[in-house]
């Protein structure tokens, strides 16, 4: 046995004490230095604190209930889980739990979209943009000209808004754990196949008739719309999943983090594929009249924002997630195959088709984002041509007017949203390489059939895309009451912006730049009278262009020619 001298003991002593220490201050995971690089899941929150945060999301709940006149509690409600595997977004969940029961009881947000819990970015920093996406955009884009686009002093402020927009977007949806499908609709609602798999929305204008028993068929009342549209929330939640799996990519394309690819897999997953949720590949009951067997044509182009979860998911296609699924794209291929198979037989797809205004236009573009979706380059490029004469040629009249929208009795609002449509177009036959930008069609005399028993005599054809850019841009920074046709709706000087900026892109910076200046002097001016707020109360100005999307994003997309992304409306 080794017995050590006093002042060794001492000396041991003192070098063990200053291990514990130093084990207590550096190592222990109760230190406040290693607490603040644990994941925050929000287990370090006090009861009282939680308590406090589960009243907030309470009230914030309620509030978007009340705003938006939900139910308090989906019907099938009990019926839904999450598809095998996925956690919904929930980061209080571990994914490999299998199916949750969803909590929520309606589609509102879980969580305020400024909640810190989960540590999602919320801001553009240069470093966290994957290498893989810049190598994408300058495959996309010319180098050099992405070189000159960027070093401009506006657009880097404006990629700082842009992003810091699109993880505000994206954040919100992530937080999301609202079923997304077609069975949450009301049994008393049920499409006339009875099938809760299939999709249906009930027409705007029309209600009970009064005049029989069983009030069917429903009778229009043109310029009310019935709240009960609201008690089916087919169209409302497909137009809100395209939405979020398009600024879910677009936030995993600038910062590569893997949840947004992780939440939009599962949105794909839920709504198409998933056997107790998906949706059957027809739109038989878009627009639905109650009392007749059949939707109406308009209900074809509720699927028409299709392209915004196709570029979601192009955007994802290098993601962990995505290459765990291989059979995912495959599937959902086949589920728009099928759902090609029906728009070809459908009576009310065809009469999309064969439209001459906006709806025409938007069928178009549903059609050929799905045939670009699926490979169908041939297909696609074919259809991007047949466009120049049967979509851009006679839509536009040589002063920029576009005859068959001027006719409504919203006519500004028609006019630009058919605009969008045309630019939407022109940027996917850019991917083809066809060109729809410089594209005058024959000067005609045509006759528009107004209603059943009224038609009126126009002129067509003769002017561009560009002219009619042109021609809203000009009537946008004047008094409303100088545009020529009646017009009882609001207009949106931010959309005809947009489209003057990516005229600029398209025909030259030069020609525009005057436009623009007035255009967004106009904005400015309209804040002002109007208090120039957006939703969280900060002052919004021209030149960050809050708009859906934002601009820069659209611009990009314009100089990719359509192989990036699109401009989504």
């Amino acid at each position: 046995m080794v017995y050590l001298r006093a002042s060794s003991k001492r000396t041991t002593t003192v070098l063990l004490g200053f291990c514990v220490i130093f084990v207590l201050l550096t190592l222990t995971p109760y230190s406040d230095k290693a607490l603040s690089n644990l994941p925050n899941h929000g287990f370090r929150y006090s009861t009282e604190d939680q308590a406090l945060e589960q009243e907030r999301q309470r009230k914030h709940k309620e509030e978007w209930e009340y705003e938006h006149k939900m139910p308090l509690k989906p019907p099938h409600y009990e019926q839904v889980k999450n598809p095998e595997g996925h956690n919904n977004g929930n980061t209080n969940t571990p994914s490999n739990d299998g199916p949750q029961q969803h909590k929520q009881e309606g589609p509102s947000p879980v969580q305020d979209e400024n909640s810190p819990i989960d540590g999602l970015p919320t801001e553009f920093l240069e470093s966290r943009v994957p290498s893989g996406s810049q190598q994408i955009m300058e495959a996309k884009i010319d180098a050099q000209l992405l070189k000159e686009f960027l070093a401009d002093r506006q657009n880097v402020e404006a990629r700082e808004v842009a992003v810091a927009y699109i993880l505000r977007q994206a954040n919100a949806a992530y937080r999301n754990n609202t079923v997304y499908s077609v069975v949450n609709k009301p049994v008393s609602k049920m499409p006339p196949s009875g099938d809760i798999h299939d999709y249906s929305s009930l027409a705007r204008y029309f209600w009970k008739n009064p005049n029989t028993p069983d009030n069917l068929p429903y009778i229009r009342i043109d310029g009310k719309p019935n709240p009960d549209m609201d008690s089916v929330w087919d169209y409302r939640l497909l137009r809100k999943m395209f939405r979020d799996c398009y600024y879910m990519g677009q936030a995993y394309f600038w910062t590569g983090d893997e949840r947004y690819a992780e939440k939009i897999v599962y949105r794909v997953k839920e709504w198409f594929l998933d056997e107790k949720t998906k949706m059957n590949p027809n739109l038989k009951y878009g627009s639905l009249i109650f009392g007749n067997p059949l939707g109406r044509a308009q209900g074809v182009l509720d699927m028409f924002k299709v392209y915004g979860m196709f570029d979601g998911l192009k955007a994802i296609q290098g993601s962990k997630t995505l290459l765990k699924e291989p059979e995912l794209i495959k599937d959902l291929q086949s589920w728009f195959t099928d759902y090609l198979v029906w728009m070809n037989a459908s009576i009310q797809a065809n009469q999309e088709k064969n439209a001459h205004n906006n709806h025409g236009t938007y069928f178009t573009v549903q059609y050929l984002s799905i045939l670009e979706f699926l490979g169908r380059d041939a297909d696609a490029k074919a259809m991007a041509e047949d466009a120049r004469s049967f979509r851009v040629g006679p839509q536009i009249r040589e002063d920029g007017a576009q005859p068959h929208e001027t006719i409504r009795p919203i006519s500004f609002f028609y006019s630009t949203f058919n605009l969008q449509g045309l630019i939407l177009l022109a940027i996917q036959a850019d991917a083809h390489g066809v060109s729809l930008w410089n594209h005058r069609g024959p000067v005609e005399d045509k006759t528009i059939r107004i209603n059943s028993s009224k038609s009126v005599p126009i002129k067509v054809g003769g002017g561009s895309i560009e002219d009619a850019i042109r021609y809203l841009s000009l009537y946008a920074v004047r008094d409303p009451s100088e545009w020529p046709y009646p017009d009882s709706g609001t207009r949106n000087e931010r959309d005809v912006l947009k489209m003057a900026r990516i005229a600029a892109l398209v025909y030259g910076k030069d020609k525009w730049e005057e436009l623009i200046e007035n255009l967004e002097a106009k904005i400015d001016e309209s804040q002002s009278d109007e208090g120039g707020e957006d939703d969280e109360g900060a002052k919004v100005t021209a030149a960050a262009e809050d708009g859906e999307p934002n601009g820069f994003i659209c611009e990009l997309g314009v100089l990719s020619k359509g192989t990036l992304w699109h401009c989504y409306k």
